[in-house]
């Protein structure tokens, strides 16, 4: 694969000295400044974030902006190669074989990084180049604790959803359906787990219990942004953010210019609980997480100071280029505001690529690709429009990514089958099981505070079809180990016949003997021990059979 470098030698008064290095061989200094007016960035800027809210409005000054995209990267890549004539003259061979090129882009500051270096675009090539080719940036910064993840025969793979807004935000399981429908379908040697709830007290703890080197991915499906402390303060005043943030976090201190934040959820509904780059950069430092990636909106927009006296209060705002401080091979983030619709059509790309045993850095080129080749988004008021989003997503590269996968012993690989084979698995109804995100999502919160949900609804509602589907779902995303089903409709279960149930599934087959051979009151503490151990569901469904009329219902208990 061919290799060309941009590096950043130091900024000047109107940009920056530079030089491109082709394949280690040949280096040339260049000039680079910005393509754009501080006009023109606001402009695109509107274009990413404000026009899907009155997409009915502003229609030209939203294809201004979409036409200066291609604008902003063919005077990128004028600047770029097209400044010497021998520079031309190296880059013009590699285009040939555009698919095997890789271009990288090192700085040392940020103000680098916030060129739309993803738009450079060759006037004789139809697509921008970072659509062909693999487009990875670095920075000069060491990693404290570099990302070597222990060697495993399955990925594993953490999704932490924060929803603060439950019925308002976003839908919960937008990202991680699709995601786990295609591991299904594809039968991938994979194991993803659901954060549940989406604190950050929730991350803090289950990373600490699962310790160093555990996860190849962490998926970040939450909420991003750049906030002033005044920004901040009034998300307090309107008590969308909480001031004392709680669990691992300090109260934030009066800062000076622009931080960058993620936004988890907090203890109630509508309370959301920002936390800064760094604090999450060093929550994940040691935690040896080889791959980061982030849909959350603004993770890797960077801002441009005009006034030198809070320049440097500006110098690290993308939470992308933060977590890579963190030791991770790579982080990918996006720009600006990412619409769930081309989250969602990129994530699927990006796991079915890699998945399909491709690197990790061409699956990321294929998924924008298909952002490019799909332009078509969902706005606000059920409008359709056309976005040139395909230059959101950023990748930030360390060292060519290692998921130190194993093949199974053969142990490892009866037992993984046997697992697989032994959950439940949801027959769907005839038309389908769509929707529910409300809902699950609730039960889910409610279930971590109380322990124990009644759910009530009219016959014929779908409740026991919920209930079905949540077996699988919360087995598949393992916030349970295992969940144990009785349906009253079946027959008057009583308190034996659960607990021979239940301890069928949890004993081998010489302690289910012992257990059986105690008195009941001997076997719902011995049980009820076992299953307080772990995550465990107990299902009692059609539960009017306790209350019915004998006469009216099937099954009755006294």
């Amino acid at each position: 694969m061919s290799v060309i470098t941009i590096r950043e030698q130091q900024q000047t008064e109107t940009g920056f000295k530079a030089t491109v290095t082709f394949n280690d061989r040949a280096e040339y200094s260049i000039t680079i400044s910005d393509p754009f007016s501080a006009e023109e960035e606001r402009e695109l800027e509107w274009y990413f974030e404000q026009w899907l809210i009155y997409p009915m409005l502003e229609d030209v000054k939203a294809k201004r902006a979409a036409a200066s995209v291609e604008k902003y990267g063919e005077e990128l890549f004028k600047k770029l190669f097209k400044s010497d004539p021998d520079i031309y003259s190296e880059y013009k061979p590699l285009r040939n074989s555009i698919n095997q090129l890789q271009i990288e882009i090192i700085s040392k500051t940020p103000e680098f990084q916030a060129l739309h270096w993803e738009a450079l675009k060759d006037p004789d090539i139809a697509e921008p180049l970072a659509v062909n080719c693999i487009m990875l940036r670095k920075t000069v910064n060491d990693t404290p604790i570099p990302a070597n993840v222990k060697k495993s025969p399955v990925i594993n793979l953490l999704v932490v959803t924060a929803r603060p807004d439950e019925d308002s935000d976003v839908g919960y399981r937008t990202i991680s359906r699709p995601l786990v429908e295609l591991i299904d379908n594809s039968q991938l040697r994979v194991n993803i787990e659901l954060l549940r709830p989406g604190t950050y007290e929730a991350l803090y703890k289950h990373l600490e219990e699962k310790g160093q080197g555990y996860y190849h991915i962490i998926h970040f499906d939450t909420h991003g942004a750049l906030l002033s402390y005044e920004e901040f303060q009034k998300g307090v005043k309107s008590n969308k953010y909480l001031f004392q943030r709680g669990y691992g976090l300090e109260n934030l201190q009066l800062y000076q210019g622009m931080k960058a934040f993620l936004i988890f959820e907090g203890e109630t509904k509508g309370k959301a609980t920002p936390v800064e780059a760094s604090e999450l950069a060093n929550l994940l430092t040691g935690k040896k997480i080889p791959v980061c990636i982030l849909n959350a909106c603004q993770s890797e927009k960077q801002i441009k100071s005009d006034e030198e006296a809070i320049a440097q209060e500006y110098r690290e705002t993308s939470l992308g280029s933060r977590l890579m401080a963190a030791g991770m091979q790579i982080v990918v983030a996006m720009g600006y505001s990412v619409t769930v619709s081309a989250a969602k059509i990129m994530m699927q790309q990006l796991y079915q690529h890699l998945f399909d045993k491709k690197e990790i850095t061409t699956a990321i080129r294929l998924a924008r690709k298909e952002l490019f080749n799909i332009k078509q988004r969902q706005a606000y008021f059920n409008y359709k429009i056309d976005l040139e989003d395909w230059l959101l997503p950023v990748v930030y590269y360390n060292c060519p990514v290692d998921l130190n996968l194993g093949k199974f012993t053969p142990e490892e690989e009866e037992k993984y089958w046997e697992s697989v084979g032994s959950k439940y698995r949801f027959l769907s109804p005839q038309y389908g099981f769509i929707g529910r995100d409300l809902e699950i999502i609730k039960i889910e919160k409610a279930l971590l505070k109380h322990n124990i949900l009644l759910l009530k609804g009219m016959g014929r509602t779908g409740k026991t079809t919920l209930l079905n589907y949540l077996r699988e779902w919360w087995q598949r995303t393992n916030f349970a180990v295992d969940v144990f089903y009785f349906g009253y409709d079946e027959k008057s279960w009583n308190l034996e016949q659960i607990l021979f149930e239940i301890g069928k599934q949890v004993y081998d087959r010489f302690e289910i003997a012992k257990f059986q051979a105690m008195n009941l009151k001997a076997q719902v503490q011995k049980l009820a021990s076992k299953l307080r151990t772990e995550s465990y569901v107990l299902i009692l469904d059609n539960l009017e059979s306790v209350t019915g009329q004998q006469l009216a219902i099937q099954n009755t208990l006294p």
